[in-house]
Order: structure tokens, then sequence, then C-alpha cells
């Protein structure tokens, strides 16, 4: 449910999403231009890269990132090797936006995760629904970005390697809806409004326990 505003909260938080998209002029360099590495056929070929057991990794995919024809079509991805824990934690990703100070032209990778077993088969993947969009206004965040968690229970399951990607569906031009109101504003922070990008600036972050607002875990039927 949406709620009113008063009329000075609402030129605060119209202001603050014109700020935080302004910003990314000044924001950390993009991709740099390289040819794309052919792509591999088989997951298990991926290289994947170390994650620690608790910290974050700042990483790009750009184009020389490798390439894989995912069940949505080709993308750039970056593929993880998931730390060696006994106990539950969560992964998070972050999608920075990126481009020019006008909200119409700023871009983002709208991330996917893909969670592997040891055997590099599929054992789930999240959906662009999952996404929630943090202001630094509002969130625990320095840039205004895309954010997706996912928890990990070690005990459940033989998830070992994590892929993060894009759906190739997302390649097409998106309007920004227009923000008038204190509503639009907030609709608008909660849908995917901007364009979206083949490649970006990320951040995985492992925290120890379970997501934020999640039930407790069901007790172990034995079996």
């Amino acid at each position: 449910m949406l709620l009113a505003l008063p009329h000075a909260a609402s030129r605060r938080l119209l202001a603050a999403l014109a700020c935080v998209l302004a910003a990314l002029a000044t924001a950390v360099p993009g991709p740099a231009a390289a040819s794309a590495p052919v792509a591999v056929a088989d997951p298990s070929s991926f290289r994947y890269e170390p994650l620690p057991a608790e910290g974050s990794v700042d990483f790009v995919i750009d184009r020389r990132s490798p390439t894989f024809e995912f069940q949505t079509g080709p993308s750039a991805y970056r593929a993880f090797r998931l730390p060696d824990l006994s106990h539950p934690y969560y992964v998070e990703v972050r999608a920075f936006l990126d481009g020019p100070k006008d909200p119409e032209g700023a871009r983002v990778f709208y991330p996917v995760m893909a969670l592997l077993t040891d055997d590099f088969l599929v054992s789930r993947q999240t959906e662009l629904d999952f996404l929630r969009f943090d202001l630094p206004v509002f969130e625990q965040a320095a840039a205004p970005a895309y954010r997706l968690t996912v928890g990990v229970d070690p005990a459940r399951a033989r998830e070992r390697y994590l892929i993060v990607f894009t759906p190739a569906i997302l390649m097409t031009d998106r309007a920004l809806p227009p923000i008038s109101t204190p509503e639009s504003a907030v609709n608008a922070a909660r849908v995917a409004f901007l364009g979206a990008a083949r490649y970006g600036r990320l951040r995985i972050t492992l925290h120890s326990g379970s997501v934020p607002g999640s039930p407790p875990p069901a007790p172990d039927d034995g079996l």
C-alpha cells in the first residue's frame, strides 16, 4: 500500500531521486572495450572464482567477460565458487546504475543468480521479481543499486557454484514512468523502470545467518 506524504516530503523524495541518478556521471568508470571470450558449451568448463567466507567482492561484467547461451538467451556472466561452510549464510548481489545524468538515459545490468550443485546441475535460479531497488537515502547503500539476495544452507543442499548473468530478453529500450508525486516516485523505485544493460558494475557480499525477514527453516523431517 502506498502512503501519502506531505508536500515537503514529496519535494525531498523527488530531489533525492534526481540527485542519486545525477551522481552516476562521476561514478566508477564503466567497462573497457575488448573482445568477448569464446563461449563455452558446458558450465563444468566455466572458470569459477572463489568467494570469501564473509565480506564483499567488487567485479565488472563487460566485453571481456565470457558469454554463454542461457535458457533466457546469450549473456555475459561471471561464475563463482561458494565457500566451504557448514552454517547457513546468504549471498547479496548489487548492480550499480550506469549512464548519463538524465534518468531516462541511465542503464543497469539486471542480475540473475543461478546456483549449481557440486556436479554442475542447476539447483535453482532467481527471478527478476527478487530484485529490490535501493536508494542511499532509504537503505544502507552508498550508491543507487538493484539488490538481489538468496539464502544458502549447506546442510540442506549441495550447492557449490553461483553464476551471475542477465536475461537477454531485457535488451530493449524502456521508458521511465513519469515521476510527479510521492506515490509515482515510490512506484518507479519498486519496478524495473531503467533500461537494461548488457554489462555492468556489481558487488557480491556474503553474510552469515538467514536472509533478513525470511521465515525460520522448517524442522528436519529426518528423510
